[in-house]
């Protein structure tokens, strides 16, 4: 019985360690973490939400457009993360640290910029539809369709500009904003 006490404070102790690294964090976005920084543990740490609720370790709130519950901590919550964080492995922290980081980068792109793929078997074709969205009110900045021949260029295409989007973005608008194109075709043809 001594085992089920101690899964449950790790599990606990990790979940606390999590929102302390981060901050209030929506369920999708633990879990993600979760999944790919200690996959095994994962049924285990989610499985006792209810018990650190309960123990006033986290609270809970719903986001008014998705209804998802969003997990922050509370005092308890904080104590735990702070006395009880060093029994996380250096290891698992650092997992952990690198995981949550990318996804929150990847979820905040995300919000503005839409990318996906379409396809019209008529006409045999795939596009690459990307939309450039203002983070405040949604609006659309900038609408872009790329055609491509088969459905693993327009991957190779979206996956190539998910590399390096702001990179992208800023490129393109310079070109309306700053006459930057004209300067990129000067060096190019002084380069040659």
């Amino acid at each position: 019985m001594e085992t089920d006490t101690n899964d449950r404070v790790d599990a606990c102790v990790y979940f606390c360690f999590i929102l302390d690294s981060f901050g209030e964090l929506p369920e999708s976005v633990i879990g993600e973490i979760i999944m790919c920084a200690a996959q095994s543990d994962y049924f285990e740490v989610m499985g006792n939400i209810g018990f650190m609720l309960d123990k006033k370790l986290i609270e809970e709130k719903k986001d008014p457009k998705s209804g998802e519950s969003i997990y922050a901590l509370l005092d308890e919550g904080k104590r735990l993360a702070s006395d009880l964080g060093s029994h996380v492995s250096p290891f698992l922290k650092e997992e952990t640290l690198e995981t949550g980081t990318e996804l929150l980068k990847r979820n905040k792109r995300e919000r503005s910029i839409k990318c996906d793929i379409s396809n019209d078997p008529k006409k045999k074709r795939y596009d690459l539809n990307i939309k450039f969205l203002n983070e405040l009110n949604g609006d659309t900045i900038l609408e872009m369709k790329m055609y491509a021949p088969t459905k693993k260029k327009a991957e190779e295409m979206r996956d190539r500009f998910l590399s390096k989007p702001s990179f992208i973005i800023t490129r393109i608008m310079n070109m309306f904003l700053k006459d930057d194109f004209f300067m990129y075709d000067k060096l190019t043809e002084e380069n040659k």
